[in-house]
């Protein structure tokens, strides 16, 4: 192997592994603050006499209303904040690894993460268009 192939590789390698860290890091932070969330929102039901495992009524998904409940200290709104973000921890992971791709150069797997947010893309969109 010529001596800048394995240059190449070596950088790619080492790139590789940043992505890897930066990923873990924010798989690990990210879930950490979700169960954060989820854990006030049911401490706050629990305070205010609400059974969080209960059949109640329980305020339907709005993520635009997200804000407003946190800042009213509803503990729904830091239960739906968790729980979206436990949804979109993946698509960061997807996002970091597809800019990862793209700084090492790795068009092919750069393209393969491009794909896989226009299916998750696509997913949501078909989840709020059916959504009834």
């Amino acid at each position: 192997m010529s001596g800048g192939r394995q240059a190449r590789l070596a950088s790619m390698a080492a790139t590789a592994a940043r992505l890897e860290t930066i990923a873990g890091r924010l798989l690990t932070v990210g879930t950490r603050l979700a169960l954060l969330l989820i854990l006030i929102g049911v401490g706050g039901m629990a305070a205010r006499g609400d059974n969080p495992l209960g059949g109640g009524a329980f305020p339907p998904y709005s993520l635009f209303a997200i804000p407003r409940q946190i800042a009213a200290l509803r503990p729904e709104g830091f239960i739906w904040a968790g729980m979206t973000l436990l949804v979109a921890l993946p698509l960061g992971r997807v996002m970091v690894s597809g800019a990862g791709f793209l700084a090492a150069r790795d068009r092919r797997l750069a393209l393969v993460s491009v794909l896989v947010l226009l299916v998750i893309c696509a997913s949501v969109i078909a989840a709020l268009t059916l959504e009834g």
